[in-house]
């Protein structure tokens, strides 16, 4: 995957272009990623050669920060020694000024005069900075030096799988890389699976099974293990862990396209600050125990730490009529299914973390709840949501994007969500629904009106779907209804969804729009009969935990 202007690049660094060419050069490297890859590997490469008899020192760790806001105030001095390729590094520094590349090499400049290795802290214009789905987190990982450039390849059958960069944070560690044919083209369909090793053999994925294919929205693919998942501290994290990459499937082959890469974690322990509380335990009226017990934060990501625990008392049994897919019924089945569980949840409340100008920083809202009425802020989605039962306490990770410096913040405890039972029925005559809308107000204090039936016959291996649109205005502090189910003239039930648009009013009750899709329904029935069997509540909260990054 080449850009064709590469082979203008050497040209270039000779001085072999003539003036009008050599600009359009520098104007094309701007907005080419490829070129700037290119650039970048040979910027290193001079750094090498420039810094290589000056020793290492070490750096405070306001250092990357301080040069990044004074990048571009100089270009570094050149040193008195002799080169052959002096013609060549003064044009690269030109292309570096005149592009906007930004390089670690570059650390050089040094505010406060010292020079360092270029291994300080990689390369800061990492593929990770230009990646499309590279989040905030792993672009500041760069920044503090927790990401390095790998020359890890294998091929088999005309397939390489190329391993160019790692982001190695105590949060979760992410690998950029590629696949591609003997052409050089893109290998979009693979997957594969990832094996975490310690010291001692342990595989801390082993539990997991699932298999990996890896997000690719810009250049190259991205994939990344939440370390939040698996280790409950910075600290209980192994300073030394091996990745191992065992691609399964490629375009539909098998071979032997294993990487296993080393991951030094040291580093990023030592990057990652840790706040702990003490006694700081919100009882709410309704028997949820909530305790906060450390916030982390490290380069890439923040995570915030908390226990709960409910009541005997708070454990219902819920019914709900669910698809279920299995061997015996591949296209799907309706059943109904009884659990019983807490009406409280350590997951289902909301908070926000706010800084002394009374800024959110960070805020989560329950994890269900539509996004029209969702209040959330910096959520870090790949590995936003981690829970962990142990004997009456649940163990909650919730995962945000970094939050960086010494500052004064705020833990804001304000919503405390809970499920409860219902029981309403809504008789609709289908093909009457066209002619006239039906609306009912039920014990919840909610009032929907339901209109517009239509239904799809079905075709070759899926059966027939019903659609009826649905607007409704739900009852004072209900937020939610997760579980539709009807039923037909003659009793049998099907599991159904609603896929509404949520808003609230100006006294705040939750208006919902949308369609409620019944799938699996092989005929238009005479009759049916809508309900749900539980709902959702907020109860307010005013409780407030004040904290130091120190």
């Amino acid at each position: 995957m080449k850009c064709f202007m590469f082979n203008q690049w050497k040209l270039y660094a000779n001085g072999e272009l003539p003036p009008a060419a050599s600009k359009g050069l520098e104007q094309h490297a701007v907005e080419c990623p490829q070129c700037q890859i290119k650039l970048q590997e040979w910027v290193d490469h001079m750094l090498k050669e420039e810094f290589s008899t000056y020793p290492e020192v070490p750096v405070p760790d306001t250092f990357t920060d301080e040069v990044m806001r004074k990048l571009f105030e100089a270009v570094p001095a050149r040193t008195a020694r002799k080169h052959s390729s002096r013609t060549r590094r003064q044009r690269g520094w030109d292309i570096v000024k005149k592009t906007g590349l930004v390089v670690a090499g570059l650390t050089a400049l040094v505010v406060t005069g010292t020079v360092v290795s270029p291994t300080f802290a990689n390369y800061v214009n990492s593929l990770f900075q230009i990646e499309k789905d590279a989040d905030s987190g792993m672009k500041n990982a760069v920044n503090k030096g927790l990401v390095q450039k790998l020359e890890q390849k294998v091929t088999d059958q005309g397939i390489t799988f190329e391993a160019k960069e790692l982001m190695a944070d105590s949060m979760r560690i992410a690998i950029i890389f590629d696949m591609y044919d003997q052409n050089g083209k893109q290998i979009e369909d693979h997957s594969m699976k990832l094996q975490l090793i310690d010291s001692n053999g342990k595989d801390w994925l082993a539990e997991d099974g699932s298999e990996e294919s890896g997000s690719n929205h810009g250049q190259f693919f991205i994939t990344e293990v939440s370390l939040n998942d698996i280790f409950e501290s910075a600290e209980a994290t192994p300073e030394q862990l091996t990745l191992k990459i065992v691609p399964t499937d490629i375009e539909g082959k098998t071979g032997k396209w294993d990487l296993e890469i080393p991951v030094d974690m040291k580093k990023a322990k030592e990057a990652t600050k840790t706040v702990a509380f003490k006694d700081a335990v919100y009882q709410s009226p309704q028997g949820l125990e909530l305790k906060l017990k450390q916030i982390e934060f490290s380069p890439s990501a923040t995570r915030v730490m908390l226990d709960s625990t409910v009541p005997k008392s708070a454990y219902v049994e819920f019914e709900r009529a669910v698809l279920m897919y299995d061997k015996e019924h591949p296209g799907g089945v309706h059943i109904t299914n009884k659990k019983v569980e807490p009406t409280l949840s350590g997951g289902d409340i909301a908070y926000e973390i706010t800084n002394e100008k009374g800024e959110v920083v960070a805020a989560r809202d329950m994890f269900v709840l539509d996004e029209g009425i969702a209040i959330k802020k910096n959520v870090l989605y790949v590995s936003g949501l981690s829970s962990k039962q142990e004997g009456d306490i649940m163990k909650w990770w919730h995962t945000f994007g970094p939050l960086q410096g010494e500052q004064k913040l705020k833990f804001q405890l304000q919503k405390v969500y809970e499920n409860k039972l219902a029981s309403p029925k809504f008789d609709l005559i289908p093909e009457d629904l066209n002619k006239k809308a039906a609306t009912f107000k039920d014990e919840t204090g909610s009032s929907f009106t339901f209109s517009s039936f239509s239904w799809t016959p079905a075709s070759g291996k899926e059966k027939g779907k019903a659609v009826i649109t649905v607007e409704g205005t739900l009852g004072k502090d209900v937020v939610s209804i997760k579980y539709w189910y009807v039923k037909d003239e003659n009793g049998k039930i099907y599991y159904a969804t609603l896929r509404p648009e949520s808003t609230r009013d100006k006294d705040g009750r939750v208006l919902v729009k949308g369609e409620l899709v019944i799938p699996k329904l092989e005929q238009v029935p005479k009759k049916l009969t809508i309900c749900y069997p539980e709902y959702t509540v907020e109860h307010h909260v005013n409780w407030e935990v004040p904290f130091e990054i120190k």
